[in-house]
């Protein structure tokens, strides 16, 4: 029981450092996901790739207390339609013409870009801090460049 207590506490602390760190709060803040609803989605991802039953995926969510697995599953399901509805929305607003195909590239470039950060994070040392902050300052700067509504075409 040591060793999943451990695996549990460690999948905890690691969605928690995800959710909350800079670029994933801003990038929240401007979604259609909710901090939990985030956390869920984090977590069922890492239980699923345990291969653990659908009943403990919920003890991996950190926040609050633990919660019910109808509670667990409808923010799940909450999230994954978020999700799928971000994406018809893309496809659809590219579909009328309102968001050029080609304008998707600099999107693409910057999820290079994030996970690049991701990565960096996971091995920061105390001596990189600063590197880091620049990283940060860049990867904020270009999101929100990309996010000014000028981004969409006036073809109305």
């Amino acid at each position: 029981m040591g060793e999943e207590a451990d695996a549990y506490l460690e999948a905890r602390k690691s969605i928690t450092r995800t959710v909350n760190n800079p670029i994933s709060q801003l990038l929240m803040n401007h979604s259609h996901l909710t901090p939990v609803q985030l956390e869920t989605l984090l977590a069922d991802s890492i239980s699923n790739e345990k291969a653990l039953k659908k009943a403990q995926r919920r003890l991996f969510r950190p926040s609050g207390s633990v919660t019910s697995r109808g509670s667990y599953n409808r923010t799940l399901i909450q999230a994954q339609n978020n999700v799928i509805r971000s994406i018809y929305t893309i496809l659809l607003i590219g579909y009328v013409g309102l968001f050029d195909t080609s304008g998707l590239q600099p999107f693409l470039e910057l999820a290079d870009n994030l996970q690049t950060y991701v990565e960096e994070l996971k091995t920061q040392q105390p001596t990189e801090t600063l590197a880091l902050q620049q990283l940060e300052t860049r990867l904020w700067d270009t999101v929100s460049a990309l996010a000014r509504r000028q981004s969409f075409k006036d073809t109305l």
